[in-house]
């Protein structure tokens, strides 16, 4: 199988004339306007709040509590599921903290999700590197994945990287970016912010494909389709050894979608899809125009329909599953509600 040095490819990737690489394109107004927030169950809602606030500068945006909600019950799949979050955002996008009272005997069992997936695999926060953010998350009890050092990728490019996982073995990514190195006229406002959220899947063509209708995003950014990325530095970063990975980003207005498929390793999701109150990222949130044109082209692109729309937080939310059986939510909120993505005025940059 042909190999290629991932910091040989980015180079190549950056360097690569416009007329050879097609670039993406979105339809204006598209049905699926930004992602309200990422869902995350964890164990202790404090302390999960506490690690992020102080890695990476989250901010405390609200906190609920729901008892026998229906649409809880629903995804959890038993009654009177009872679970308080937090809701705290980047300058960009937000997580929203999940702490389950009593999850199922399914949920606590659950393995977490590794780097290669099935699954809603991480969040890449993206930082200045003086932050320290990577070293904050090692201070309050994260432990790294790969090599506990960042890795440098690419010279020309002053960007080093990390995965790690905190006390719930919750996997994340840290982009340190030395700013002041990238020579730019006006330094980036925010020193701070989510770059991405991570699925890793089995079959990058199939879940490629549901995205691009679902999103309406033709040529979406690619890399490792002929030859798959690899190298020591990519095996640092991961701690998986001999990988061979493929690639594909879409960006959902304030924030990336991210896939990656790990070619070395294989996996299947054959298996019940995770149960939503195992801990780990349970949900992506997206932000629509209108929840049954959104159902139209979520059942067009190839999901499963979970739940139809059912009213909370003060607006209407239907769930479904890509092919991989990521649950996904369609929501329909006020833009001046704390969960919209429309808060994100300039898309957080």
């Amino acid at each position: 199988m042909f190999k290629l040095s991932i910091g040989l490819l980015s180079v190549m990737l950056v360097s690569s004339c416009s007329w050879f690489v097609k670039q993406p394109s979105r339809v204006e107004n598209p049905i699926v306007r930004g992602v309200d927030y990422v869902g995350v169950s964890v164990s202790d809602l404090e302390k999960s709040s506490q690690l992020y606030a102080t890695a990476t500068d989250l901010k405390s945006v609200v906190k609920t509590d729901f008892s026998d909600h229906p649409v809880l019950n629903s995804l959890a799949g038993r009654d009177s599921v009872q679970v308080s979050t937090h809701l705290m955002k980047s300058a960009n996008a937000q997580l929203r903290f999940m702490q389950f009272n009593n999850p199922s005997e399914e949920a606590k069992s659950s393995p977490h999700v590794d780097v290669y997936g099935p699954g809603i695999a991480h969040v890449c926060y993206q930082v200045a590197k003086k932050t320290r953010t990577y070293e904050a998350f090692l201070a309050n009890g994260a432990t790294h994945i790969g090599d506990p050092e960042m890795v440098h990728l690419n010279p020309k490019n002053p960007v080093y990287y990390a995965y790690a996982k905190d006390h719930d073995s919750i996997l994340f990514e840290v982009e340190h970016v030395d700013v002041e190195a990238l020579e730019l006229p006006t330094p980036p406002k925010n020193e701070y912010r989510i770059r991405h959220v991570s699925l890793a899947t089995p079959d990058m063509d199939r879940l490629v494909a549901f995205y691009s209708t679902l999103l309406e995003t033709q040529n979406p950014r690619r890399a490792g389709q002929l030859i798959k990325l690899s190298g020591d530095k990519l095996d640092k970063i991961s701690g998986q050894p001999d990988s061979e990975i493929e690639m594909a980003w879409f960006q959902i207005r304030n924030l990336e979608l991210e896939i990656i498929q790990y070619h070395s390793h294989p996996i299947n999701t054959d298996a019940d899809p995770r149960p939503f109150e195992a801990l780990g990222y349970n949900t992506i949130v997206f932000n629509v125009t209108n929840i049954q044109t959104a159902k139209e082209k979520f059942i067009e692109a190839g999901g499963t329909l979970v739940s139809e729309a059912q009213a909370m937080d003060d607006g209407k939310i239907m769930f479904g599953r890509d092919p991989d059986g990521n649950l996904l939510g369609f929501q329909v909120i006020n833009d001046d509600s704390p969960l919209s993505s429309e808060n994100f005025k300039d898309n957080g940059i």
